[in-house]
């Protein structure tokens, strides 16, 4: 090869090398998932399963709050007789609750899991997500130049003053949702509960085989001698009065009945008084607001959870 020809290749191949270098670092440092636990601006991106997985890690806590994003609206400072974190995620699923669990509830006093009314496993298995990455998994994510732009995203959006996606404790800042959701809307809340009357019109109790990773967390957490409170929380009082009133009811009483026998604690408050419209943002049916979820808990799951944790109900083997 000639001289000039390999100079230049391997000027090219060091600039190179030197660039991919400079990328990792960068994204090392800012580490915009939280995945490495060197974050220190905040998550400004879609990363709660990553970031909850390092905080909750050096987060003081003795109970912990999991489900979907209707747990993760709650925030945990506010709960009372229990240091929480929460460690729920948007669109939570049972298996991915479980393998949540199986890594990092191991010397908690207390796990509050929320379950919504019908729930069961997933349609698919996505396996162990919280597994440790491998080597491959860990570079993809460094050198990615989609991970750059959560990068530059997340030192500009620390920048300009906006509030993180996540809160200290793991609950999801809601300063946004509220921005966006709590104001009058009418037609986007008719398009939501059309939506929620066609799931509950289609839906049929899970047979037992539909509601294994339950069992699981069930069977975990009895080993581990972790009390397991279930809260079943409550729906929006158009879609709960619609349930109530709809042929599908007697198969959600059939799931609600086959619940009771995974665990033993079930607070249940999917009707009633808690699916007051004024509870949950104006436009958004599906979450209410941390104010209210913070009081409900505090009122009717706290008091439960203390006396379960006192006589140690639900750890003994079964």
């Amino acid at each position: 090869m000639d001289p000039r020809a390999r100079r230049y290749v391997l000027l090219s191949l060091g600039i190179a090398g030197l660039f991919v270098l400079a990328v990792g670092l960068f994204n090392y440092l800012v580490d915009a998932y939280n995945r490495f636990g060197n974050n220190r601006l905040g998550v400004y991106i879609s990363a709660e399963r990553e970031s909850k997985a390092t905080e909750l890690r050096r987060y003081p806590h003795n109970a912990l709050l999991i489900g979907n994003s209707r747990m993760a609206m709650i925030p945990a400072d506010r709960l009372e007789s229990f240091h929480f974190f929460n460690a729920a995620f948007g669109g939570g699923t049972a298996e991915e609750e479980f393998h949540f669990l199986e890594h990092y509830a191991t010397k908690e006093e207390l796990v509050v899991l929320g379950i919504d009314l019908g729930q069961c496993d997933p349609p698919a298995s996505h396996g162990d997500i919280f597994a440790s990455p491998g080597l491959n998994a860990v570079l993809d994510n460094l050198l990615s130049l989609q991970t750059f732009e959560y990068s530059v995203r997340t030192i500009s959006d620390h920048r300009a003053g906006k509030p993180a996606s996540l809160r200290q404790d793991g609950s999801f800042n809601a300063r946004g949702w509220f921005d966006l959701y709590d104001r009058e809307n009418p037609a986007y809340v008719q398009w939501q509960l059309d939506g929620l009357k066609r799931g509950v019109d289609n839906y049929t109790a899970p047979p037992m085989e539909r509601m294994t990773f339950y069992r699981k967390i069930a069977a975990l957490l009895r080993e581990r001698k972790i009390v397991c409170v279930v809260v079943v929380p409550p729906f929006h009082e158009a879609l709960a009065r619609y349930i109530q009133s709809s042929a599908a009811l007697p198969a959600y009483q059939e799931w609600r009945r086959e619940l009771g026998t995974i665990f033993p604690i079930v607070v249940d408050l999917s009707f009633g008084p808690d699916c007051a419209a004024e509870n949950f943002f104006k436009s958004d049916v599906v979450h209410f607001k941390p104010e209210v979820g913070a009081r409900l808990f505090n009122a009717k799951v706290i008091p439960v959870a203390l006396e379960a944790v006192r006589t140690k109900s639900g750890v003994a083997e079964r």
